[in-house]
C-alpha cells in the first residue's frame, strides 16, 4: 500500500489504546468468582503467551455477565466506528473508485506487512481479553477474537479496496496470519516461546511529509516506518538441552529485529537486529488480574534494552529501543 496506509494507522493506534485500557478495566474479570457448580481451574494450566489462554482457565466457566455483554459492545462498536468516519472523512471519499486489488510489495520494505501481522494478534488480544471479561468461556473467546480480529481488518481491507489504495492481498495474508497467530500457539504449544514484539523510535519523518504521496499529510509513528523495529522474540530456557536449561533464567529471552531505513528515498535498506528481550509475566507478580493483564500487555513491546545491529555492519547498542 501506500505510505499513508490507511489501514493501519488509526485501527493500530485505537488498538493500542484499547490494550492500555485493558489492565485497568478488563482484567478484573477473571477474579470473579466462578458460578456455583462449576468445576475448578485445573492447576498449572497457565502459559506465558500473549496470543494463547493465559492465566488459570475455567473449564465451565459460562456466566456472562449482562452488564460486562453492554460495556463491551457498546466500547466495540463505538471504536470500530470511530474508525470508519475516521477513515471515510479523512482517507476514502475523496480517493473512490471501483474495486480493484493492488499489492505494494516496496514501499516501506515490508515493514508495514509485520505491522498488519502485529496489529492481527493485538486486535485479537483486545477482543478476547474483552469477552473473557464479559464472562465468555476463554476457548470460545479465544476463537471469537481472533475472528473478530480478522474480520474488522477484512472490512477495512475492502474499504481500501474501493479507493485509491487498492485492496492489497498480501496485507491481508498478514492480517490473517496475525489473527490466526493466537489460536495456533493455544493448540501447538511450542509457538508460545515465540512472540512478536515492537519498539518504536522517532525518525526523521516523524511529522513531515517526505515519501507520503498524499498532499498535505504527515508521517505520524503508526507510519513512521524509518522508527519502527518488529522484534521476534524466543524463550531461550525453553529450546536448550538439560542440563544447560537450569542456568538460564526464564525471564531473560532473546529477540531478533527487522526495520527499514532512508525509506523516503531511493536507496531504502533493511536492517536487522539481536537483542536481549524480557518476560514480563516472571518479572512481575502474577498474583492478582490487574497485574497479570499488565505483564501480558507488557510483553506486546520490546523494552530498551542492549542490542547489536548484525545487517548492515555490526554496530553495538548499550540500550536499543
Amino acid at each position: 500500500m501506500t505510505a499513508p496506509e490507511a489501514s493501519a494507522r488509526m485501527p493500530c493506534r485505537l488498538v493500542l489504546a484499547l490494550i492500555l485500557a485493558l489492565v485497568f478495566v478488563f482484567s478484573g474479570g477473571s477474579a470473579q468468582s466462578p458460578p456455583a457448580g462449576a468445576r475448578p481451574a485445573p492447576e498449572g494450566d497457565t502459559t506465558v503467551s500473549c496470543g494463547a489462554l493465559a492465566g488459570p482457565a475455567s473449564a465451565d466457566s459460562t456466566r456472562v455477565y449482562p452488564w460486562r455483554v453492554a460495556v463491551v459492545g457498546a466500547s466495540l462498536a463505538g471504536t470500530i466506528a470511530a474508525i470508519h468516519f475516521y477513515q471515510q472523512s479523512g482517507w476514502w471519499k475523496d480517493n473512490r473508485t471501483s474495486f480493484h486489488f493492488q499489492e505494494d510489495l516496496k514501499y516501506g520494505l515490508n515493514v508495514d506487512k509485520l505491522g498488519h501481522a502485529y496489529g492481527g494478534i493485538a486486535a485479537a488480544y483486545v477482543f478476547r481479553k474483552s469477552f473473557i471479561w464479559a464472562g465468555m468461556d476463554r476457548s470460545e473467546a479465544l476463537w471469537w477474537g481472533s475472528g473478530c480480529s480478522l474480520l474488522f481488518q477484512t472490512y477495512v481491507e475492502i474499504e481500501d479496496g474501493f479507493s485509491t489504495w487498492g485492496f492489497d492481498r498480501v496485507d491481508w495474508a498478514s492480517d490473517l496470519a496475525g489473527a490466526a497467530y493466537p489460536v495456533v500457539q493455544h493448540y501447538w504449544p511450542p509457538l508460545r516461546n515465540v512472540e512478536m514484539k515492537f519498539s518504536y523510535h522517532p525518525s526523521p519523518l516523524l511529522n513531515e511529509a517526505g515519501g507520503s504521496g498524499f498532499k498535505g499529510q504527515k508521517h505520524i509513528m503508526i507510519d513512521d516506518y524509518e522508527g519502527q523495529t518488529i522484534w521476534f522474540s524466543l524463550n531461550v530456557k525453553s529450546v536448550l538441552p538439560a542440563p544447560a536449561d537450569r542456568y538460564w533464567p526464564d525471564w531473560l529471552w532473546l529477540a531478533a529485529g527487522y526495520g527499514a531505513r532512508d525509506i523516503a528515498a531511493n536507496q531504502a535498506y533493511r536492517v536487522y537486529f539481536i537483542a536481549l528481550d524480557l518476560d514480563a509475566t516472571k518479572i512481575i507478580p502474577q498474583d492478582t488480574p490487574l497485574l497479570r493483564t499488565l505483564a501480558e500487555v507488557i510483553n506486546f513491546f520490546h523494552l530498551p534494552l542492549p542490542a547489536v545491529r548484525i545487517v548492515p555492519g555490526a554496530v553495538w547498542y548499550g540500550m536499543y529501543f
